[in-house]
C-alpha cells in the first residue's frame, strides 16, 4: 500500500469534503480517504494508483488538485 497526499483547492464545506471523498473512494485500487478541510488536503491509502488519476477524480469533482511532494507547512 501507498499513501499519497493531495492538496485540494476549492473546499468550503463539510459537502465539499464529503464529495472529494466520495469521487477518490470510486477510484479502482483506493482503500480510503481521508479529507482534511482545514488543510485542505486529501490523504490517500492506494495500491498502484497513478497521481494523475487521483488528481482527476478531484478535478472531476469540481475542485483544484495536486499531489503534495516533500515537505509542506
Amino acid at each position: 500500500m501507498a499513501k499519497t497526499t493531495i492538496k485540494v483547492e476549492g473546499m468550503m464545506c463539510e459537502g465539499c469534503v464529503k464529495t472529494v471523498k466520495e469521487s477518490l473512494e470510486k477510484v479502482p485500487g483506493v482503500t480510503s480517504v481521508d479529507v482534511n478541510l482545514k488543510k485542505g488536503t486529501a490523504t490517500v491509502q492506494q495500491d498502484g494508483v497513478a497521481d494523475d488519476v487521483l488528481v482527476k477524480a478531484v478535478v472531476d469533482a469540481g475542485f483544484r488538485g495536486s499531489v503534495k511532494h516533500g515537505l509542506f507547512g
